[in-house]
């Protein structure tokens, strides 16, 4: 065999693999511009470093709209697989806690401290009583609790005996006077009244034991599943664009990239892409290996 017609193939094997490890290289190296006598020489720096902006700019705007945009992460936050962990998760925690001594309040320290515990019911108290409060106040309580009261005097025999002495402008007068005064009361000292009641309650929730709330409320359940999950999906649907805004997921990554070291960004590209750079260097030899045999017949 005639060894001039493999030193072609091999030549040009050798300088593909060359060649291409070294482009391969040069997208990183040198880390800084080469100047001599004032002139930088080309392809210095590195495509890489001396396109990084760029490069982050790019890649902020390509996952911020492609990859994690709203539309993305509504369908995996409100898919039912999502909907079957958080479901799964409840279960869970219903199981390690129904028959657990700890009270409510135990379990929210627990989960956050002292302090915030007492914020959290300090807040449920305040809206709660404001809530309720406002519904009191629509309702009218004085007229209701006037035409009760009438109701009342007007069934009562001792007053059916004497019902002759009183008459129906009277009555309406007492009705009136009635009504007046529970309504001064209620819009007066109603909300005092409610607030005292919604803390009192709410400190002697908190003190009930896990086991004696599951008890109590256990067959409820699967109402209150069913509640948390509406009130998941309607805090995604509300505000998931409004996070996504907040975050400025685009800028983010833009600011991540271009605050990574040089040799940190080519260790991150080499360790997701090193199979296939290292088949573009033997692809490199391949071809050179072609061209090279190609050439024995020029």
């Amino acid at each position: 065999m005639d060894l001039h017609f493999l030193i072609g193939p091999l030549v040009g094997a050798v300088i593909g693999l060359i060649t291409n490890g070294i482009a391969i290289r040069m997208l990183f190296r040198p880390l800084k511009p080469v100047k001599i006598l004032g002139w930088t020489l080309p392809f210095t720096p590195g495509i890489i470093p001396k396109e990084k902006p760029r490069i982050a700019k790019s890649v902020g705007a390509v996952i911020g709209s492609t990859l994690v945009n709203e539309e993305v992460l509504s369908r995996g936050l409100l898919s039912q697989e999502m909907d079957d962990k958080i479901n799964s998760y409840i279960d869970h925690k219903i199981e390690a806690y129904k028959d657990s001594p700890m009270t409510i309040r135990e379990v929210i320290i627990h989960y956050t401290d002292e302090e915030k515990t007492e914020a959290l019911a300090n807040t449920t108290t305040e809206k709660a009583t404001a809530l309720l409060y406002r519904k009191v106040c629509q309702m009218d309580v004085g007229d209701m609790v006037a035409d009760a009261a009438m109701d009342e005097i007007k069934n009562n025999s001792l007053f059916s005996a004497f019902s002759f002495m009183v008459s129906d402008n009277t009555m309406i007068g007492i009705r009136e006077k009635l009504k007046d005064t529970v309504n001064n009361m209620v819009f007066e000292r109603g909300e005092e009244m409610i607030g005292n009641l919604v803390d009192r309650e709410s400190h002697e929730i908190l003190d009930y034991s896990m086991a004696e709330l599951y008890d109590r409320f256990g067959s409820s359940v699967p109402k209150v599943k069913e509640s948390l999950l509406k009130a998941y999906h309607n805090l995604v649907e509300n505000n998931l664009s409004k996070a996504l805004i907040a975050l400025d997921i685009p800028q983010l990554v833009e600011d991540q990239i271009n605050g990574f070291d040089v040799l940190e960004m080519e260790k991150i590209i080499l360790s997701i892409m090193k199979k296939e750079l290292n088949a573009i260097i033997w692809l490199g030899g391949l071809l050179g290996m072609i061209m090279g045999f190609i050439m024995n017949f020029f």
